[in-house]
């Protein structure tokens, strides 16, 4: 494998462990490593780490990426040897007479055009060989072993999100000056603010309804939606989740150990959410969960749900969903079919959103993780 491989997955597996890894900071590395002597190791792993490491918090995810690369590895070894091919400068006129020359040349030569083809970025829909990155393989599999594959990649989306939310909770968590009491204060020294008096900016965290379609055609998406959420559950103050086809229920005691593997069977025998015709049926499920848990529904719960938005010719019943969002601050609307499929044949997706603050185009783990990391 070349060393320009090798780097884009080095960068891949730093984003896989949370750590945030933009195309630009990829650049950046390059050009650095463009100006130094990298058969130094110190110099290699310092270039590294200033380059791709903007928040220190992030250092032992680093260092643990970094030593399963690079650390006393061949790779390290064969660039020691080779100290003569390793300047840009001195590359020139050597392609075809070292094989670790030809690929430093072809590596270096890439770096200037990798910007633009987006080669870097972790939602590349293709891996370096040629084969689709299973981060952007659609929810509608065709076996259990595609479902099985999928499932594995479940702990590093995860793992990632709750980095994003780590990050996006820390640069919320500012203080701020009372300037009330400053001023207040300042009456003491004739006017003079000496001692600023501050103020933390408390945001209460969020309680989250799921309202999940568990039926045939979007059961794993619906899956998959539910474990994610539930390894979040620690950014809200409380998530309750609930599947519905054409009877609704809760299944909140389901997500504990958040697997989506054993959620789906666990969900389809033990919750009741098949009623009298057993075809999704929105109308009725709004209307029932509007009955049974619209009482327990505030300005602090924001309702999310999970599903196509087909109906299957049944009542769209769209005004309970208006009075849902009546009683609720906000409705988010997860979709997994194509966005151009929305409000074709039996889909009611086009009244639905009228009741909807946002809605998301989720077709596989990364528009997910995307779509999560507005919530």
């Amino acid at each position: 494998m070349s060393f320009f491989y090798t780097m884009q997955n080095f960068f891949e597996a730093l984003r896989h462990e949370g750590v945030p890894v933009s195309p630009s900071h990829a650049t950046d590395c390059y050009q650095a490593l463009n100006s130094i002597d990298w058969t130094v190791e110190d110099y290699f792993y310092s270039a590294l780490f200033a380059t791709l490491l903007k928040d220190y918090n992030y250092k032992p995810l680093f260092d643990h990426v970094y030593r399963n690369f690079f650390k006393d590895s061949a790779f390290i070894a064969r660039i020691k040897q080779r100290k003569e091919f390793l300047r840009k400068e001195d590359l020139d006129g050597l392609e075809g007479e070292d094989s670790l020359a030809g690929d430093l040349i072809d590596d270096m030569n890439a770096v200037v055009g990798v910007q633009s083809e987006g080669t870097f970025i972790n939602k590349s829909s293709s891996s370096p060989d040629g084969r689709k990155n299973p981060l952007a393989q659609d929810f509608r599999l065709d076996s259990i072993d595609d479902v099985r594959r999928m499932e594995t990649l479940f702990p590093i989306i995860a793992k990632r999100l709750a980095s994003k939310m780590i990050i996006k909770n820390k640069r919320n968590d500012q203080n701020f000056i009372n300037f009330r009491r400053t001023l207040r204060k300042s009456m003491s020294t004739g006017g003079i603010p000496l001692d600023l008096i501050t103020r933390r900016k408390q945001k209460e965290k969020p309680v989250m309804f799921a309202l999940c379609d568990v039926s045939v055609s979007v059961l794993q998406f619906s899956c998959f939606a539910l474990a994610l959420l539930a390894s979040l559950e620690k950014f809200f103050q409380h998530v309750r989740s609930f599947g519905f086809v054409d009877e609704v229920d809760e299944i909140t005691y389901m997500l504990r150990h958040a697997d989506p593997f054993t959620l789906r069977t666990n969900v389809l025998q033990n919750a009741r959410v098949v009623g009298r015709r057993g075809y999704s049926d929105y109308g009725i499920t709004f209307k029932n969960f509007l009955e049974r848990y619209g009482g327990q529904l505030s300005l602090k719960t924001t309702v999310l749900i999970f599903g196509d938005g087909r109906n299957n010719w049944f009542s769209d019943e769209a005004w309970a969903l208006q009075e849902i969002r009546n009683r609720c601050k906000k409705i988010y609307w997860f979709n997994p079919e194509d966005k151009d499929t929305w409000d074709t044949g039996d889909s009611r997706m086009k009244e639905y959103l009228k009741y909807c603050d946002k809605s998301f185009e989720v077709t596989n783990l990364l528009q997910m993780e995307d779509a999560f990391g507005e919530l």
